[in-house]
């Protein structure tokens, strides 16, 4: 065999042996969410959702649950490699972390409750009541203030459980995840007060090491919304809810 025959073949073997070796890329994302946005099951909204983003960009996706400020400690040094999705301007307290600048979802944190009928209208209308929120997340620690108590819980459960025992009047969450809560606590009675609390965009952050992945991913994600990947996921997942709590 010719010399120039060997490089020949040495060198497409090392291109068999990249391409191989991106293709089962798997990327580690954290998760602070429950289902329906994150599931064990991997069956929540986003869990879906990413399987096929990072398909079409040849990676695969590993999501693993994490509190709030684990998740982003962890992105922020580098340890993991994103976080599934936070408002906009988390980058400024975290600043190894980088946005796709594409929204994944919309979010509504909501006002659970059984008290009489109230308005939502920010801070000042929770005031009067003890309010239970999870601990870690941010947004809500920054807006909900000066309330009787404040109760910050570390999981749904402990959140709902403890609405539905009466010793906090209105538990603050996002809407999704509460209407799971509800359902799989068989809860009763329980509303859903309006307007919504906090709502906005929810986006996908990588640590900066990922940077160049940024400008294919907000494109995937915005045809994935226009060619209707985006709706079908979301509504195949939402449809799970739509009986509870009025929803």
């Amino acid at each position: 065999m010719s010399i120039r025959i060997k490089i020949w073949l040495s060198v497409m073997l090392g291109l068999m042996l990249a391409g191989s070796a991106h293709a089962e890329a798997t990327l580690v994302l954290n998760t602070p969410f429950f289902a329906p946005i994150t599931s064990p099951g991997r069956d929540g909204v986003l869990d879906l959702f990413y399987v096929e983003l990072f398909k079409r960009v040849g990676f695969k996706v590993d999501i693993q649950p994490m509190s709030a400020e684990r998740s982003l400690l962890n992105v922020n040094n580098g340890i993991d490699d994103g976080d599934v999705s936070r408002v906009l301007g988390i980058d400024k307290t975290y600043p190894n972390l980088v946005r796709v600048p594409e929204p994944v979802m919309f979010y509504q944190m909501v006002v659970f409750t059984r008290k009489p009928n109230f308005t939502v209208t920010g801070a000042d209308s929770l005031k009067p009541f003890d309010v239970g929120i999870l601990t870690g997340w941010k947004i809500l620690e920054r807006n909900i203030v000066d309330t009787r108590s404040l109760l910050k819980l570390e999981t749904g459960t402990q959140l709902f459980s403890m609405l539905d025992k009466g010793r906090i009047d209105v538990a603050v969450m996002e809407k999704l995840e509460g209407l799971h809560f509800i359902k799989s606590l068989g809860l009763k009675d329980i509303k859903i007060m309006e307007p919504a609390f906090v709502e906005g965009d929810w986006f996908l952050y990588l640590h900066k090491k990922h940077e160049a992945l940024v400008p294919r991913l907000a494109e995937e994600i915005r045809k994935m919304k226009q060619d209707g990947t985006h709706k079908r996921i979301f509504d195949s997942v939402l449809k799970r809810y739509q009986s509870v709590a009025g929803a």
